[in-house]
Formats: C-alpha cells, structure tokens, sequence
C-alpha cells in the first residue's frame, strides 16, 4: 500500500466514524458582541447547561447528544439575542447579531429546515406589521386590510403544518406538532 492509500483508508474511517457519532459541535459567530462577553446554551428556556465566551468573534461548544431536541443560545448580558436551534449530530453553525431576531443557524439537516420556518414567518410577521402600521381610511379599506392580515395568517399557519408534515418523522416535525395548536379560521 502506499502512503497516499493509506491516508485514504484513514479519512474515509474518520468520516465514517464522525458519522456515526453522537456529538455535536456548535461553531458560533458573535462579531457584533465584546471580547469575553459570556454565551449560554440552555434548553427550554432553563439555566444554562454549558458556558462559553466570545473570543476574536467566535464561541464553540461540544457535547454528546441525549436526544435531539430545540435548544437556544443567548448572550448572558442581552437576552433577547439569541436563537433556537436543534442539537443533532454534526456541526451546527449559529450567528449571533446584537439586533434582537436577526441571529441564524444553519448546518445540519433539521436546522436549515428551522431556519427556513423561521425565516418564512418573519417575513409574514414582518407584511402584517407593515399592514397594521398604516391605519384604514375607510370601512372598505379596513375590510381590505383586514382580509390581507388573513390572508397572511393562514399563510404562516400553512406553512408551519407544512413544516410539521415534511418532517413528521424527526425531531422537528415532533416539537411543531407537541407545540404548535393551529388557529380554527372563519
């Protein structure tokens, strides 16, 4: 054998291997956060269960995986800067941002798919927002309104039942339906 197949062999086992691992890693950006400042990955909205800190931009953390479930990543001294996320095996990537519900996760399978949820619905969110910010001038145009916000509703309602269906047999497909109640529409 030659050198050349022998490292061959032996990437291919750690590929194989890493695989089939139960570990997670969580590669985190957080440029727009200070030197030292203190990162905490909880579960559920609990206690932290790890601490990190951000140094030169990043934070990391690794563990082995229990169960696959929705886990969140906050910066201590900002709370409302932080994202979900799915702890699953393999390297998740999270971008942290200052600005309150602009932080990212992609990576692994089931958190692209939460990405793209999330970031389907922010954008109704965000359409019946700027719906609701320009009062009607009459009863016609409240009617109007009114119909468009939902419209947008039912859009996002559709879009997490269709979320849940895609994935019906993984941990994300599970938590939307344990978790989310669809709205009865008129």
């Amino acid at each position: 054998m030659t050198i050349k197949s022998i490292f061959g062999l032996a990437a291919t086992g750690f590929l194989l291997c890493a695989c089939q691992s139960n570990t997670f890693h969580i590669d985190g950006f957080a440029r727009s956060f200070e030197e030292g400042d203190t990162i905490c990955l909880m579960k559920e909205d609990q206690q932290p269960i790890a601490i990190s800190t951000v140094s030169q931009g990043k934070f990391s953390f690794y563990g082995e995986i229990k169960e696959v479930w929705l886990y969140s990543v906050m910066v201590k001294r900002a709370p409302a800067c932080q994202v979900s996320f799915f702890t699953e095996p393999g390297v998740t990537t999270i971008e942290l941002n200052s600005e309150p519900g602009t932080s990212r996760v992609s990576g692994t399978k089931l958190n692209n798919q939460w990405q793209q949820l999330t970031d389907s619905i922010a954008l109704m969110g965000r359409q019946i927002a700027n719906i609701l910010h320009y009062p009607a001038a009459d009863t016609t145009a409240q009617k109007a309104l009114a119909h468009s916000v939902d419209s947008l509703h039912r859009q996002m309602s559709a879009c997490i039942l269709n979320t849940a269906q895609r994935n019906k047999d993984n941990p994300l497909g599970k938590y939307i339906n344990e978790n989310y109640k669809a709205p009865e529409f008129k």
